[in-house]
């Protein structure tokens, strides 16, 4: 169980009041009160500053009858470090978008980009959202793709140097929670993340939110895998999981920004909730767990999207290990009492006295039959790198040591990189399955994990070892692949 912080459980009807009652305040409200938290109220960004002189800028061009040019500056040449190319061979650079422009191409390219600028600086002035899919869907034939939609409103985020969300621009809801949490909204609505549907609550813009109420949670778990959160959800495991109240979060794979601020928002709330992810043991789970908690490199301009301390609850090696053998052990263990069954029906005098033994047996109460499921086996839920894996083993590794001095944290995640390029495998979230559910094997991980942190630099961080000899036996058919 996780520390309660002196926290004690309420009814439920008493979940969502916001004050005490009439005299002096009972201890339940008092309770309801604590875990009710303001989100700071974030002040006004010079986005609409910047859009307003960039606007005041073209008039002032047109006015003058001189060449409109709105700077614009690209994410990933300025990561690449290089120089901004000339543009059909002459001196016009890249970074800036022209009219008239000399070419086709370039004159859509402005007319998108304004597009763009008119629509956010709408949205600033009613303070209303937009999405980007909307602004594609408002003209498909400008903008061509909504990929082309996605890079230039986060281009010209980062031209501005402000956060994507401060131009009122979001992308479409992609992340769910699903928990005993409510959300409290700017428009007074309250949305409950412990719904009893296995969808989960679609997450609303963090810009949205103005209270949280945490009642008892202790931890949050972010999931991979939308199956995987689903699962979970269904059986209410955030209210029902022996480590405590919890909740469970989940983008449907690669973390989009709005799940990232969402997580960064909880780390910052409370400090005091233990924060875990539960990825898939390869490179690209490696690859979303560090997004989660450092960051991505091609948005880093983006503020609030980092939780620092989000700890890598599995799957990891040991895990593997753990599973794999033990379902090695348990075939070789089949194996073994079958061929001593088999021996002993060839001797007469076993026979006759099993002979004895089911006839003595008919008027005794049969055993509870064992449930029979379609179990994965180890080769089914461990497989072996692909060629693109590998690559992207290699690509984390050098991302890691690039940082210079690594701590604790990263040091562990190298070196498990390192075993699965050296082992040749990769597992999925399903293989620490015990009949189709996680839960046991995540009671366990957390009351651990939980138990350990604040002991170690790394929060509780399990250090992997060498697998032993027999882990290795499991192993050998997917190391020969």
């Amino acid at each position: 169980m996780f520390p309660a912080s002196g926290a004690q459980r309420r009814p439920a009807d008493h979940t969502r009041a916001l004050g005490s009652y009439h005299g002096q305040p009972s201890s339940v409200s008092l309770l309801v009160e604590s875990n009710i938290v303001q989100v700071p109220f974030m002040a006004q960004t010079p986005a609409l500053s910047k859009i307003e002189e960039l606007l005041e800028s073209i008039v002032d061009a047109i006015d003058n009858g001189d060449e409109i040019s709105i700077p614009y500056e690209s994410i990933r040449s300025s990561q690449t470090g290089a120089e901004p190319e000339p543009q059909d061979g002459n001196d016009r650079p890249l970074n800036a978008v022209k009219f008239p422009g000399r070419t086709t191409q370039e004159v859509k390219k402005f007319e998108a980009l304004f597009r763009i600028i008119e629509m956010s600086h709408e949205a600033l002035l009613t303070g209303n959202l937009i999405t980007k899919r909307n602004i594609y869907y408002q003209n498909p034939d400008l903008f061509k793709s909504q990929n082309a939609v996605d890079d230039m409103v986060d281009n010209l985020a980062f031209t501005l140097r402000v956060g994507r969300e401060d131009l009122n621009i979001v992308a479409t809801a992609k992340g769910l929670v699903s928990g005993p949490v409510d959300l409290m909204l700017r428009d007074g609505s309250i949305h409950s993340c412990d719904s009893a549907t296995d969808t989960g609550l679609l997450l609303p813009s963090v810009s949205l939110i103005e209270k949280i109420n945490f009642r008892l949670v202790r931890w949050v778990l972010v999931i991979e895998k939308e199956a995987t959160f689903r699962t979970l959800a269904t059986s209410q495991y955030a209210k029902l999981s022996r480590a405590g109240h919890g909740l469970l979060l989940t983008a449907k794979g690669f973390p989009d920004l709005a799940t990232r601020r969402f997580l960064s928002l909880l780390h910052t709330l409370r400090p005091e909730l233990f924060l875990f992810a539960l990825v898939d043991f390869d490179p690209y789970g490696v690859a979303i767990m560090r997004t989660y908690k450092y960051g991505s490199q091609r948005l880093d301009h983006e503020e609030n999207a980092t939780a620092p301390r989000l700890r890598w609850l599995g799957i990891q090696s040991d895990d593997i290990m753990s599973s794999v053998s033990a379902d090695y052990q348990a075939t070789c263990d089949s194996s073994q009492s079958e061929a001593s069954q088999s021996d002993a029906s060839q001797d007469p005098a076993s026979q006759e006295s099993l002979s004895h033994s089911v006839v003595g047996s008919q008027d005794e109460r049969p055993f509870k039959r064992h449930r029979v499921t379609n179990r994965q086996e180890p080769s089914d839920s461990v497989l072996p790198l692909t060629e693109r894996d590998r690559k992207k083993a290699v690509q984390m590794m050098r991302e890691i040591s690039g940082v210079g001095n690594m701590d604790d944290e990263e040091a562990h995640q190298m070196r498990e990189l390192q075993r699965m390029v050296m082992l040749n495998i990769k597992a999925e979230i399903q293989a620490v399955d015990k009949y189709g559910d996680t839960a046991d094997w995540l009671d366990a991980k957390l009351h651990m994990r939980a138990s350990t942190s604040g002991s170690s630099g790394a929060g509780g961080l399990i250090t992997a070892t060498r697998p032993c000899s027999h882990e290795m036996t499991a192993l050998h058919p997917l190391l020969g692949s």
